[in-house]
């Protein structure tokens, strides 16, 4: 029995000890200030949030500038589709192209270009053709039973007035096509296809893009002037350098003659072809809805691309975000240092 005692005294002894031990191990050192524990969860949810607030302005500026970013290629932009029959015709920025260098006493600039040539002199009688990009659209519903024969009609009608069938599709006795015919006949088309069945909506359209042609010519006059002094400097040349810099602008003039000419190609086909979407579907028939069908590519290219956005945005929504930051920061930063200061006193 007395055993049992002193072992229960011995274990509250030891107890005590390791009390007291553990006591002076808490206790800060006189002369230095307890250490702080850093909050690692508020920073981290602070962190969190600051990504989130910066994804959401991001999403919403890169988003909404989806459709500026959106460049005129060579000038003109625009197609015709056979399910929705859509045309496009030139950009308002329409010829931005690079310049040669223009260096006084040996490269010529558009001044000179127009004193020396000319055949460059703009012309001082306004023109007295008119280019227009006149597209329709139309839908016709026809009777049962009668797809195949109202759709060679259209592609008669097309042939009929000197065009042709750019695009076809059909599904279901229904489909579309898409018709390229001559400006002149346009009007006359439309009639002929509009007796093929009931008209459920049609719409014109039409785009004067007279402006446009005549500047493409203009340029393409000062350009081609230019090209011919370009040449007699190249004769007078009297240095390898002089003839290398000769030939840079010589390469870069004949590439805007090019791009200028593709583009006057392209503006002569839109406006010398009328363009005309038609849509057919036989009363009673359903569409069948086009499903498409999910790819493990696919959804990985999906994965990817919106990975890819989620960066943008968050990215584009820090650089909003960080100056706001760093002034809420400066301003705590300064309201900390009043306050230890008013405690102080």
């Amino acid at each position: 029995m007395e055993t049992a005692f002193d072992y229960l005294n011995q274990v509250h002894a030891d107890l005590l000890d390791a009390a007291v031990r553990e006591g002076a191990r808490l206790r800060p050192v006189e002369g230095r200030p307890p250490r702080r524990q850093v909050p690692w969860g508020g920073l981290v949810a602070a962190s969190i949030a600051v990504l989130l607030v910066a994804g959401l302005i991001g999403s919403g500026i890169f988003g909404g500038s989806d459709a500026e970013l959106a460049p005129a290629v060579g000038g003109v932009t625009g197609s015709a589709t056979g399910a929705t029959g859509s045309t496009g015709g030139l950009s308002d920025t329409e010829g931005a192209l690079d310049e040669p260098a223009t260096v006084p006493g040996i490269f010529p600039t558009d001044e000179d270009v127009i004193l020396e040539g000319g055949g460059a002199e703009e012309p001082t009688t306004p023109p007295t053709i008119t280019r227009v990009i006149r597209t329709a659209e139309l839908s016709l519903t026809i009777p049962r039973d009668s797809f195949d024969e109202r759709f060679g009609q259209v592609v008669d009608a097309a042939e009929g007035s000197g065009g042709f069938v750019a695009d076809s599709s059909s599904r279901n006795r229904s489909g579309n096509l898409t018709i390229r015919v001559p400006a002149e006949r346009f009007d006359e088309t439309l009639r002929v296809l509009r007796t093929l069945g009931t008209v459920e909506f049609e719409t014109l359209r039409g785009k004067d893009v007279t402006a446009d042609y005549v500047d493409l010519r203009a340029r393409l006059r000062i350009t081609k002037a230019r090209l011919e002094v370009l040449l007699g400097l190249m004769q007078e040349a009297t240095s390898i350098e002089q003839t290398i810099r000769v030939q840079n602008a010589l390469d870069d003039t004949q590439l805007q003659i090019e791009q200028i000419q593709g583009q006057l190609r392209l503006l002569d086909d839109r406006t010398s072809l009328a363009t005309i979407a038609v849509d057919l579907s036989e009363q009673g028939v359903e569409r069948e809805v086009e499903v498409d069908t999910p790819s493990i590519p696919n959804a990985f290219e999906r994965a990817i691309a919106g990975a890819v956005g989620v960066v943008a945005a968050i990215v584009i929504g820090l650089g909003y975000l960080l100056p706001l930051l760093v002034l809420g920061l400066a301003g705590w930063f300064v309201a900390a240092r009043v306050r230890r200061r008013r405690s102080r006193t």
